[in-house]
């Protein structure tokens, strides 16, 4: 089964809206997307087969390629629903089965999984991580490999593939010696540091190798994506929970040099922070490489949408900082007009986080009209 061309054409035309959006600095550049996720989600039919099939299964020779087979006949069923509004998604095969393979690919360690998500705490030693090394043969690399290889298999100039998804330097570090690294960075900052530059070490010999080996079909300027947002070659996605647990001063040390480092190294990130995050807004716009700086609402703080509306002082640096790097959040329906009138000062990408598609599909391609008529970019 294949995409029809009108699909392929829509979609190039995506790809050039966000190409302008990255390009250009101007106040009132606005992107919008209906929810967060109308493609075939990859994480969850990989995190769901780990589940069901087991591990041993999933790692087997030969087995990943009939299952991504299957899952990418799903995605082009699928098609019509990313589709069915124009706006600006983009469909994404997101490379990742759980923070738990992250870790697990990092240290060689035997992932949790529960169908949704996989967990991983190896909590190591400075003894154990001092001998820590990238290893290509390691059975996670070599799985986030040959699901690359699959999906490239199969590709048509219909979607887009993030290779990895990867943690923040200091996220990654995080992911590996445990909660004590919060207390070391006090204790024992030389040992943090030296932790956290090995983790960009290996984020950028993982992506040397999975570039180097997938044989991707697509043509310069094809890009990534991550969560139906179009991103150049190379670029990579970064959690960067940690930021929003530290002060400033301990951001500046040991979070912003080396994740720059780490965009350096590649085509720039897509930077996933949380509401609770909101007072490293502007530090994170100025870290170099960022792409655009992405929110995720946080229970008991307030959200980005509402900081933006109801906040006067970090609306300020909102809109400031959106002028630096763009910024995305998720935007209730209900407060759409409201959004607009302030974020056509700066560059933001509004999700609709809430469109209620019982409503059909002409009354929410009207909100996506709305956002396309206050924006400069059509």
């Amino acid at each position: 089964m294949t995409v029809s061309s009108s699909y392929k054409r829509d979609l190039r035309r995506r790809m050039q809206r966000w190409r302008e959006f990255y390009e250009r600095t101007d106040a009132g550049d606005l992107m919008t997307c209906v929810g967060w996720d109308r493609g075939c989600d990859l994480e969850g039919f990989l995190c769901r087969n780990f589940l069901d099939r087991g591990a041993e299964a999933m790692l087997g020779e030969g087995f990943i390629d009939g299952l991504i087979e299957g899952y990418v006949a799903e995605f082009r069923c699928n098609a019509p629903n990313l589709a069915r509004f124009d706006d600006d998604c983009v469909p994404t095969a997101l490379v990742y089965w759980g923070i738990g393979g992250i870790a697990a690919a990092m240290t060689g360690g035997e992932p949790f999984h529960d169908g949704t998500t996989s967990w991983l705490e190896p909590n190591l030693d400075w003894d154990r991580i001092a001998e820590l090394r990238f290893d290509p043969n390691n059975k996670w690399v070599q799985f986030a490999l040959h699901v690359n290889q699959a999906l490239w298999r199969r590709w048509d100039e219909d979607f887009h593939v993030l290779p990895f998804l990867h943690r923040s330097p200091l996220d990654a570090a995080n992911g590996i010696r445990g909660t004590a690294l919060f207390e070391e960075m006090y204790t024992d900052p030389p040992a943090v540091h030296r932790l956290i530059d090995w983790c960009v070490d290996w984020q950028l010999q993982l992506e040397a190798f999975l570039h180097d080996n997938d044989d991707r079909p697509f043509p310069p300027g094809w890009g990534t994506a991550v969560w139906t947002t179009w991103l150049p070659d190379r670029a990579i996605f970064i959690n960067g929970d940690p930021v929003g647990l530290i002060s400033r001063e301990m951001a500046l040390e040991f979070e912003q040099p080396t994740t720059a480092r780490l965009f350096a190294g590649t085509g720039g990130g897509f930077y996933h922070n949380h509401t609770i995050g909101l007072y490293q807004t502007d530090l994170v716009a100025k870290t170099p490489g960022t792409l655009i700086q992405f929110f995720v609402d946080d229970p008991r703080q307030p959200t980005a949408a509402e900081a933006l509306l109801d906040m006067p002082e970090l609306r300020e640096t909102l809109l400031a900082s959106s002028l630096e790097t763009p910024i995305g959040l998720g935007v209730p329906v209900g407060r759409l007009d409201e959004v607009l009138d302030v974020a056509r000062h700066g560059r933001f990408l509004l999700v609709l986080s809430d469109a209620d598609e019982s409503a059909g599909d002409a009354a929410i391609q009207e909100l996506v009209s709305k956002v396309r008529g206050v924006s400069n970019l059509h």
